[in-house]
């Protein structure tokens, strides 16, 4: 019987992706092999990291001293780039300091796909490791720009940013490209409660992206969306076809910003949430590679 294939699903969160990272680190150091990485907004990007086997000292500077740089959110991005958060500088200066091979998409391991929101299409699509070359870097920079919060990434003329905006724990992608089980990591943690975007927001919406209808009825539904992908997680996990992993406490990191304390402790949460899932994540192997 053939092994049945298992989806490492990741939700985005912004800063909030230290857990992420942390998670990431886990897996490679405890050489968990997933045949489809497939993630949102910064799980796009930490999901790019496991694909590349990245070690743990990498993936911890990248989620924590460097993601607290003062140019990425807030006052520092918009002095120096004009937007709330500082893309440019994440992208075009951190990784390059830390030394992130992440746009070497030749050396990534298995199937890998980052979801950008395509502004003609006006839908989400997923972008496979093999179709990303040369513009490795400008796609995983898209799948992070938020809405508002930064200009869209441009490539090969078409305008691409954070496919968010249509699903925020893409378990149904994982499904559809043929995963059986799921390992679905979120940034959120049991007492975490989505709520509408504030009027401000969705007025901003329609304001600068009033040329785009679809954008921001699907944006106006990100809300139920969520509780939709939240729940048909909850069915896998019930029938032994999924484990959730996500902060077991609240560390008050949100999706623009926190301290170097918190990203620090989220990491460092990730590694404890992972060792107390360990026998869950062995089960759901054991369980794909039955025959």
């Amino acid at each position: 019987m053939k092994k049945k294939k298992i989806g490492l699903v990741l939700e985005g969160g912004g800063m909030r992706g230290a857990y992420t990272a942390g998670v990431m680190s886990w897996l490679v150091e405890n050489k968990f092999d997933f045949d489809v990485t497939l993630g949102i907004s910064s799980g796009a990007l930490y999901g790019a990291m496991y694909a590349l086997r990245l070690d743990k000292k990498t993936m911890h500077l990248a989620s924590t001293e460097k993601a607290a740089h003062f140019r990425n959110s807030g006052l520092g991005a918009l002095l120096f780039e004009g937007q709330i958060i500082g893309y440019n500088h994440m992208f075009d200066t951190i990784f390059e300091e830390v030394g992130l091979p992440i746009w070497d998409i030749d050396k990534i391991k298995g199937e890998y796909y980052a979801g950008v929101y395509d502004l003609q299409a006006q839908d989400t699509i997923w972008i496979p490791n093999t179709e990303m070359k040369p513009y490795g870097r400008e796609y995983i920079k898209a799948a992070c720009t938020l809405p508002v919060m930064g200009r869209a990434v441009k490539i090969e003329g078409k305008k691409y940013m954070d496919g968010g905006i249509t699903t925020m724990i893409p378990v149904e992608k994982s499904m559809d490209l043929g995963c059986e089980y799921h390992l679905v990591v979120s940034t959120k943690s049991p007492t975490f409660i989505r709520k509408p975007q504030k009027r401000l927001t969705y007025r901003a919406m329609r304001l600068i992206y009033r040329k785009y209808p679809r954008l921001i009825e699907s944006f106006e539904a990100r809300t139920e969306k969520y509780y939709q992908e939240v729940e048909l997680i909850d069915q896998l996990v019930d029938q032994k076809k999924a484990v959730k992993i996500n902060p077991s406490v609240e560390m008050g990191v949100d999706r623009f910003g926190g301290t170097l304390e918190q990203y620090e402790a989220l990491f460092k949460l990730a590694y404890e949430d992972c060792e107390s899932k360990r026998s869950d994540i062995i089960s759901l192997f054991e369980m794909a590679h039955e025959k």
